[in-house]
């Protein structure tokens, strides 16, 4: 099943909502480069449902829905390192992709916080929480967009 995740009740500036006034800094919130759009899969999706809506979406991770446990991400390195050792997309699915931990940052963590906690755990996307919930994602190319001033 195919949803996106949007963030309820929540405004912010950045990747998925448009530029903010001035380029973000390192010490600005995340929520300033957060996408609040956040595409998804249900943890039973087959492998190649899960490539399929990588590249729909046209982004490089997907939270995965899961009612056993709090929401994961599925990468597109996951889904490669998969077929690399031979995997049968259609009967692996996402819950078996997934990172089995996921690293999240909070909206209001910098973003020189959240770029340390990516190189820390060697990930290109880490989801954003506020208040327990799913708030958004950011990527390393947001991340590195924002330091780099553009």
């Amino acid at each position: 099943m195919r949803t996106t995740v949007e963030a309820e009740g929540r405004t912010t500036a950045g990747v998925a909502t448009g530029r903010p006034s001035r380029h973000p800094g390192p010490a600005d919130p995340v929520r300033m480069i957060m996408s609040t759009s956040v595409a998804a899969v249900d943890g039973d999706a087959s492998a190649r449902e899960v490539a399929e809506r990588l590249a729909d979406a046209e982004v490089g991770a997907l939270v995965v829905r899961n009612g056993r446990h709090a929401p994961g991400i599925v990468s597109e390195r996951d889904v490669l390192r998969a077929l690399a050792r031979g995997a049968d997309l259609d009967t692996l699915c996402a819950a078996d992709l997934e990172a089995p931990e996921t690293v999240w940052a909070g909206t209001t963590d910098s973003i020189a916080t959240v770029a340390g906690l990516m190189h820390q755990a060697d990930v290109r996307h880490i989801p954003l929480r506020t208040d327990g919930q799913l708030a958004g994602m950011v990527s390393v190319r947001d991340v590195l967009s924002a330091l780099l001033g553009e």
